[in-house]
């Protein structure tokens, strides 16, 4: 386990707090990629499932966390491969930016929705 830490580890400044993006590339470099295709496999058929029953909310999250299995995998592939295909990787780089407005997209919709349900309407409308 310490060589695929030491292979894939990213380079965050130690002397303040790391940011969201280092948190999510160092876990999706370091995690098992069989992971990754559970994440994605499982929760993309969620996605769809529960978006066809007009559970709009949980298909966002569903769909957010299928991305991001997607996003690990394109990002891991990356860092392994990308040297040794650079035709491929300019594909791969096209599909983790997809892959990773789709993971950000719903849940910033989202909690942007429960913030304006919380405030609710305006006195006197």
């Amino acid at each position: 386990m310490a060589g695929v830490l030491e292979k894939h580890d990213v380079a965050v400044d130690t002397a303040s707090e790391p940011t969201l993006s280092d948190l999510a590339t160092r876990f999706a470099r370091t995690t098992v990629p069989r992971r990754l295709y559970q994440v994605l496999h499982l929760a993309l058929p969620v996605a769809i499932d529960v978006a066809l029953r007009g559970w709009w909310r949980t298909a966002g999250w569903s769909l957010a966390i299928a991305s991001f299995g997607a996003w690990g995998l394109a990002d891991q592939w990356l860092a392994q491969s990308a040297a040794d295909n650079p035709k491929r990787a300019r594909w791969v780089r096209a599909v983790r930016v997809g892959a990773a407005v789709l993971a950000a997209a719903p849940p910033i919709v989202l909690v942007l929705e429960a913030f304006l349900r919380l405030l609710g309407d305006a006195p006197g409308h």
